[in-house]
């Protein structure tokens, strides 16, 4: 039985540091978090993030959405392209939050941070004064496209009505990434 507690041990040793980096973080919120999947659910984010806070919307110019594959299924992604844009809510995290962010967007390993400079319309539409240093999540460039599940989408569809953001970009984020007449196929079995 000897053999059994080294491994133990080990992963103890690790869960004490993920601890100790949680529990030194700051629970201020002062980074801008750019969300335009799953983290457009407020629920959601409420329980991943317990100090964040929406504080707006804003769009990724420049920016198409994607869905690729993941180690548990297709999830939402942005690539450049000069055409398009995505539209995301901001959340006002806390390094606390990101840190949980982090761990459960699987961060470095599936997706990586990268930093925009934005303008951010506030939740009453007004637009706020100078340009926010917001971070988005973007799964790895080889990561391929694939279909997401009907769930998933759903998820995100409830998120973009629930924001008041146009459709069209999740239909084409679908068609782009598996293919029109499939992406037709699925959105007409989604009921």
């Amino acid at each position: 039985m000897a053999w059994n507690s080294r491994p133990r041990r080990a992963v103890d040793r690790m869960t004490d540091r993920f601890r100790l980096n949680l529990d030194t973080a700051s629970r201020k919120p002062t980074r801008y978090y750019l969300a335009y999947g799953s983290n457009l659910d407020m629920e959601r984010m409420g329980h991943r993030c317990p100090y964040a806070v929406p504080i707006g919307t804003t769009e990724i110019y420049g920016y198409r959405l994607l869905f690729k594959r993941s180690k548990t299924g297709s999830y939402a992604t942005i690539e450049q392209d000069a055409n398009e844009s995505v539209p995301a809510v901001v959340w006002l995290l806390s390094e606390y939050d990101e840190r949980l962010l982090d761990g459960y967007e699987g961060c470095p390993r599936y997706y990586y941070k990268k930093q925009f400079q934005l303008p951010v319309w506030n939740l009453e539409g007004h637009r706020m004064k100078k340009l926010k240093p917001c971070m988005a999540y973007i799964l790895h460039e080889e990561r391929l496209l694939g279909c997401p599940s009907r769930d998933y989408f759903k998820l995100l569809d409830d998120g973009y009505a629930d924001w008041g953001f146009p459709k069209d970009v999740l239909c084409r984020g679908l068609c782009a990434s598996i293919g029109r007449v499939a992406a037709m196929q699925f959105l007409g079995n989604s009921g």
